[in-house]
């Protein structure tokens, strides 16, 4: 009966030990959640404030860029603006060059005229106009002006066939005769020569150039 009692006294010591050790183990459990929870409130802390100081440096490099694109966009304004007035300034100086070796010309034409109506020397007359002619022709020659040469064969990129002559003195297709002539300018066609050109014919079919 002693003995039953001592069992049952280590029992129960065995029992409350139990109970005690649970009830530390669940406070160890508790305070181990606890600062996971704690830990885990810093690493988001931690991260927000990493999110929000990185959202504050993209935001000042915006800015940044934003700022770098309105100078741009005014920079390639005023650079258009100045380019059309540089053009318009350099074309109005070609103009008033051209313009100002035409007056040259005038003035030697009205010379010509005046001295036409108190002369009757019309060898001198011819001269003069033979001087003008040559100055006009130099000064397109100056200005990047040419004249089309109007012979051998017929090419259309520089010639406008008005007229065809019947003969077997050229061979078919060659220039005979230039009723106008053409002028090019770098390249580019002002005006076609205007042409006749030869077609073959019969020795009874030939005829002359009128």
């Amino acid at each position: 009966m002693e003995e039953q009692n001592k069992n049952e006294e280590v029992k129960v010591e065995i029992e409350e030990k139990s109970e005690e050790e649970k009830a530390e183990n669940t406070e160890t459990q508790e305070e181990h959640n606890q600062e996971q929870k704690e830990q885990t409130k810093e690493d988001l802390e931690q991260k927000v404030q990493q999110l929000e100081e990185k959202l504050k440096r993209t935001e000042e490099q915006a800015k940044k860029i934003s700022a770098l694109y309105q100078t741009l966009q005014q920079d390639f304004e005023r650079f258009r603006v100045r380019t059309i007035k540089e053009k318009e300034e350099a074309k109005d100086e070609g103009l008033l060059k051209v313009v100002k070796g035409l007056l040259d010309i005038i003035d030697n034409f009205e010379k010509a005229i005046e001295s036409a109506k108190v002369s009757d020397d019309i060898s001198a007359l011819a001269k003069g106009v033979q001087m003008i002619h040559y100055q006009l022709v130099k000064f397109l020659q100056d200005n990047g002006i040419q004249e089309i040469i109007a012979e051998g064969e017929f090419d259309p990129n520089l010639h406008e066939v008005l007229d065809t002559y019947k003969t077997n003195e050229y061979k078919p297709n060659q220039i005979v005769k230039v009723l106008q002539k053409g002028y090019i300018y770098k390249g580019k066609v002002i005006r076609p020569a205007k042409v006749v050109v030869a077609v073959p014919v019969e020795e009874e079919e030939r005829e002359d150039i009128t």
